[in-house]
């Protein structure tokens, strides 16, 4: 009896210590701390991990939001030195199907180290919820995928389908073939006018970088802008029921009367070429006058004689209005033509 007391409380003892050792109880210890927003099935007691190793356990984990848990780590104070503040913390899986563990990955570039209740950055692994997830959307794609290909081999096998046509109709394989020999040629017509456009003294290089050219074109614009107005303005008085051209087209009347008036123009045309025709005759007097010297000069010297004879007549006219037998008769006929003037 006394055997099977001591061996059990030898075991009792050996498993306490071996759970001691397996989570660092009897050694020195610090703690860091890490938030996550999911721990994954995490729990008190998992494994801390550093380069495979372990070096710690989760001690505690505690709700500090709806959306965040805190995790303490206990970690083995001989660790320390090699854990930096830009460490990071992330939940993986002790195999594929097996228990949560927290892994330490170390940090890049900080050489400080951590200090007994530090934060470290946590970051969020991929989950083999994740890896299925995906595999299923993947899986869903790809019967999409199929269903597509299905699809298009279907309209692939149509006789009347475009890619058919293009692998089984030789006209229509020509004509596309036709097609690209036109578009090859307008490609090296284009190269033709892409190098004339580079031509310095080529009329487009000058429209493009020629200010006076471009001022000129701008100008030439202007004008035919103010034209096309002026043109706009004609013919909206053309429009007008009050213009001339208006009324030309729609008055009777007027339309008339203007053919009445260019008749009548007509007329005096005729009468006016009869009346230079007959000007024109060489026994007519008029003619006589213009074109016989002789006559001109006799009818000139008429002239000059009635003239001469007229001022002598009128110095008659003056001399009786001075005599004193005709003095009364000129004075009564002033007097009665200042009385016919009133």
């Amino acid at each position: 009896m006394g055997i099977f007391v001591t061996a059990g409380i030898l075991l009792f003892i050996a498993t306490i210590y071996f759970i001691g050792v397996n989570r660092n109880l009897f050694g020195s210890n610090f703690v860091l701390r890490s938030e996550f927003k999911n721990v994954s099935g995490l729990k008190q007691g998992s494994n801390v991990r550093l380069s495979g190793i372990n070096i710690g356990t989760v001690s505690k984990i505690n709700f500090i939001s709806d959306s965040l848990v805190l995790v303490k780590l206990l970690i083995r104070k001989d660790v320390q030195k090699y854990i930096k503040t830009d460490a990071v913390a992330s939940i993986a899986s002790d195999g594929l199907m097996g228990d949560k563990i927290l892994i330490i990955t170390p940090g890049p570039q900080s050489n400080t180290i951590v200090k007994d209740n530090d934060y470290i950055t946590s970051y969020k692994t991929i989950e083999i919820d994740d890896i299925l997830s995906s595999v299923k959307q993947s899986t869903d794609n790809a019967e999409a995928i199929t269903d597509e290909l299905v699809e298009f081999s279907s309209k692939m096998n149509n006789k009347n389908s475009l890619l058919t046509k293009i692998m089984t109709n030789k006209d229509f394989a020509s004509r596309i073939d036709k097609t690209i020999e036109n578009l090859q040629l307008s490609s090296r017509e284009l190269a033709k006018f892409t190098s004339l456009m580079n031509n310095k003294n080529g009329f487009a290089s000058k429209i493009f970088t020629d200010k006076k050219w471009s001022d000129n074109i701008e100008g030439s614009i202007s004008n035919l802008r103010n034209s096309s107005q002026e043109i706009s303005r004609f013919t909206t008085k053309l429009n007008d029921k009050n213009n001339v051209f208006s009324q030309l087209s729609s008055n009777d009347s007027l339309a008339l009367s203007i053919e009445k008036t260019l008749h009548n123009l007509e007329k005096s045309s005729d009468d006016l070429i009869q009346f230079t025709s007959k000007i024109n005759n060489d026994e007519n007097v008029l003619s006589k006058l213009t074109n016989n010297p002789k006559l001109g000069k006799s009818v000139d010297s008429t002239i000059i004689n009635i003239e001469k004879g007229v001022g002598e007549l009128r110095e008659i006219e003056a001399a009786a209005k001075n005599n004193f037998l005709l003095r009364g008769y000129f004075n009564k006929k002033r007097k009665e033509n200042e009385k016919q003037k009133r």
